[in-house]
């Protein structure tokens, strides 16, 4: 059995990466594909967060676009060719995001990745910015049958570095990571440059900080 750790869960998209204007960028071509008003950057708090289903629906709705006869896997998977050829356009990390990672694992704290973006794309992102090395387990939307809120996706993750022995702090912007926070007793930051929809001084964060700066001194 391993000795007792601190895992680190940390959320993608809103938390390390800056995707907004990728995502944009590819829902855009997706809805000009079906004749459909373009969204802004501005949009994004609205759209991002639960994967790429979503955000297309999310969008179609906007435009009043929504019909029950409306094929969306078809859709979904325009979307995901599409991103994979921008996912790495525009999209760069936060400010500190290297910095942080590289102290937080010289403190011996177990880091992991608890994403709702489809784990291809989680993967070749932190690979494309040399991120995977910092990471004990990570999982995307697709890596399981459950996704975050559900905190089996975490439980399921932590599974992956076989520490049985932990307490979990879980780093998000969103809903999505503050309710899986909770459901699973983890401490919670958030982050307010990220994605969120709803107010994030509303989701019961143990500490809600500007940036990822101070986090390894918070957590010592």
């Amino acid at each position: 059995m391993n000795n007792y750790k601190t895992i680190l869960a940390f959320d993608l998209d809103g938390t390390l990466l800056d995707s907004a204007d990728d995502l944009i960028d590819t829902l855009n071509i997706l809805l000009k594909e079906n004749n459909i008003p373009s969204m802004q950057k501005s949009d994004v708090n609205d759209l991002v967060g639960n994967g790429a289903l979503s955000m297309i629906k999310k969008a179609f709705k906007i435009n009043d676009v929504y019909h029950t006869d409306i094929n969306w896997e078809p859709l979904k998977k325009k979307f995901l060719k599409i991103y994979e050829q921008n996912c790495l356009n525009k999209s760069k990390l936060f400010p500190h995001t290297t910095t942080v990672l590289e102290k937080l694992k010289s403190k011996n704290y177990e880091l992991i990745i608890v994403s709702n973006k489809p784990e291809f794309f989680v993967k070749k992102i932190l690979n494309y910015f040399k991120l995977e090395r910092f990471f004990s387990a990570i999982s995307g939307g697709d890596t399981f049958d459950y996704r975050k809120p559900n905190p089996k996706h975490l439980y399921e993750t932590i599974k992956l570095t076989n520490i049985k022995d932990y307490n979990c702090i879980f780093i998000g912007d969103s809903i999505n990571d503050a309710l899986c926070a909770k459901r699973s007793g983890s401490k919670l930051i958030l982050l307010s440059h990220g994605y969120s929809d709803k107010n994030i001084n509303n989701m019961n964060a143990d500490i809600i900080l500007e940036d990822l700066k101070k986090i390894p001194q918070i957590i010592t």
